[in-house]
């Protein structure tokens, strides 16, 4: 549905059905466990080389262009597929301390709401000195540092600077490696031209890859020949084949880069249930690194593979609230990984501060149009969550504030930026709702009946099996409408909608080229402008979900506001 396709590609249920083919059927669950980065390394395959070899491997990913300090997100609600209830990553709040453990517990403030939101990250500078700090305690020959995801785009800076701003922050921060991201959908002229900027390996699976792009590359570091493949977004909006096709053409990747290779890393920009499936499916893979859920998870969650031993699968969280270390060590058994997250906490620290006046000078130009003040926040303004925030509130309020005959139909959307009340709402505020895309607004007119189909097929995206299907976004949003969730029932059958009036209008907004609307970011700005700067305290979408309670990523008591 055209609610769905901010930021990606509509999952289309052709696409779906294609996957029958090369999958097979009941392949999609790939349960694994969870285990300790920190208290028990995870030993994987037997193909490493001789023992004591070590390789440290800096991930980063999702920072969504946050640039300066910007405050943790974590979210209240999580829901998953009902068959893998009890997994990794569907918790929340207290419900991760008890799948990870005591190991996990000293990260509760990155992922219970309230914790996280009292912190604040030390922005790029805070990186840029802690990563250039490790590199030089573990040395330049073993380290090797790489991105992933939304990092050149994200906000409204992006969008004004045709992401060059994205790749000096890259260049700054001494990425050895990335994936082909967002980028390459919101500039497609701009894109080569950036790769080349850029002067590092770009990967990514592409039916057409623009110049600069390629499969895989391979490092050596320690003796050990590293190899990097990139698996992109299968969803994006430039992606057109059917997705047996695309990961028929990403095992392939991995196949011949793992050709002479010691220790293979997967750079997943697919989401993280995605990157999931991933690791519970190819063979030869040591390690995947995912990005786009916009997750964090304290520890390595350990993937069930039928080809081997489990496949550690990281989850770096996003905003720039820090990175892992992953420590890759040989041994007689295989490759033995250590991971631990490197918090950026913001602490006052001078070198840190020297490297971000760098990034503040690459906002400079930009800042007095991003930062222009529109209003105040009413109350907590926050989004990430299985059904919806006061964010998605506001946005419901600015596109049917025109007509009691039009309500709000929003995608399920993660990017967020947290805001207490009274806080200042800049215009780049309003860009990172649409995670940097020029999403615009449009009609739609469906019947009970319509709106009852597109609400099951973006559930079966967020809720179903195989896991391939994800598309890292959440449960859609409705606005005075009420609906029921039967959470476990069958596909087809998790939506119950009431009776609605005829004659309704549900707008939404988009970032596929065709849309011809007004961009989401004037919308939003010209309603606080009707407001005199001070929305009305906007309500959250809501949802009667059933068959919920003790789910562990289900704690609507820890959200912001309730």
């Amino acid at each position: 549905m055209e609610a769905q396709a901010t930021g990606g590609r509509r999952p289309d249920p052709a696409r779906r059905r294609l996957i029958g083919a090369l999958l097979g059927a009941g392949l999609g669950a790939g349960v694994g466990g969870v285990l300790s980065g920190c208290a028990t390394p995870l030993t994987g395959a037997a193909r490493a080389p001789a023992p004591g070899r070590q390789v440290e491997l800096l991930y980063v990913a999702d920072t969504l262009e946050c640039l300066g300090p910007t405050r943790i997100v974590a979210p209240a609600t999580y829901l998953g597929p009902a068959e893998l209830l009890g997994a990794a990553p569907w918790a929340t709040a207290n419900g991760v301390t008890t799948l990870v453990g005591s190991a996990g517990a000293e990260w509760a403030d990155l992922y219970t709401p309230r914790r996280a939101a009292r912190r604040h990250t030390a922005g790029y500078g805070g990186l840029a000195a802690r990563l250039a700090q490790l590199r030089r305690e573990l040395g330049a020959e073993r380290t090797l540092t790489l991105e992933n995801g939304q990092c050149w785009s994200g906000s409204g800076l992006g969008h004004l600077a045709n992401g060059s701003a994205g790749v000096a922050a890259s260049r700054l921060l001494a990425s050895d490696a990335r994936v082909s991201s967002d980028e390459r959908v919101l500039w497609p002229q701009r894109a080569p031209a950036l790769y080349r900027d850029y002067a590092r390996p770009v990967l990514g699976n592409l039916a057409a890859p623009p110049a600069g792009v390629s499969a895989a590359t391979r490092f050596e570091r320690d003796g050990v020949r590293v190899a990097v493949v990139g698996a992109s977004d299968p969803n994006a909006l430039d992606e057109t084949r059917p997705l047996d096709r695309w990961y028929q053409a990403l095992a392939e990747n991995v196949a011949k880069a793992a050709e002479g290779a010691d220790l293979v890393v997967l750079l997943a920009d697919t989401g993280s249930v995605t990157a999931r499936w991933l690791a519970g499916r190819l063979p030869r893979v040591d390690l995947v690194l995912a990005a786009r859920g916009q997750d964090f998870w304290p520890t390595l969650i350990a993937v069930d593979n039928p080809h081997g031993a489990p496949v550690p699968l990281c989850l770096p969280g996003s905003h720039a609230s820090g990175f892992f270390h992953l420590s890759c060590r040989s041994t007689r058994s295989g490759w033995q990984i250590h991971a631990e997250f490197q918090r950026n906490d913001a602490t006052p620290d001078a070198t840190a501060a020297e490297h971000q006046a760098r990034f503040d000078a690459l906002r400079a130009p930009y800042a007095g149009w991003l930062d222009r003040p529109l209003g105040s926040a009413p109350g907590w303004l926050w989004r990430r969550d299985s059904v919806g925030g006061t964010w998605d509130g506001l946005i419901a309020a600015a596109l049917s504030a025109d007509s009691d005959a039009t309500r709000a139909l929003l995608p399920g959307l993660r990017h967020d930026i947290l805001l207490a009340p009274g806080e200042t709402i800049t215009r780049d505020h309003l860009w990172r709702l649409s995670g940097g895309h020029p999403a615009r607004v449009v009609d739609l007119t469906p019947d009970t009946d319509a709106l009852k189909r597109l609400l099951e097929r973006a559930l079966d995206s967020s809720l179903g099996l195989p896991l391939i299907l994800n598309d890292s976004r959440d449960l859609p949003r409705l606005s005075a409408t009420r609906w029921t969730l039967d959470y476990g029932a069958a596909a087809g059958e998790r939506a119950h909608l009431g009776a609605l009036p005829a004659g309704l209008t549900w707008r939404s907004f988009s970032a596929r080229p065709q849309a011809g609307g007004e961009p989401l970011w004037q919308r939003l700005e010209r309603y606080l402008g009707d407001h005199g700067g001070t929305p009305p305290a906007p309500t959250p979408p809501s949802v009667e979900a059933r068959y919920v309670e003790g789910h562990p990523g289900w704690h609507p008591q820890a959200r912001l506001s309730v």
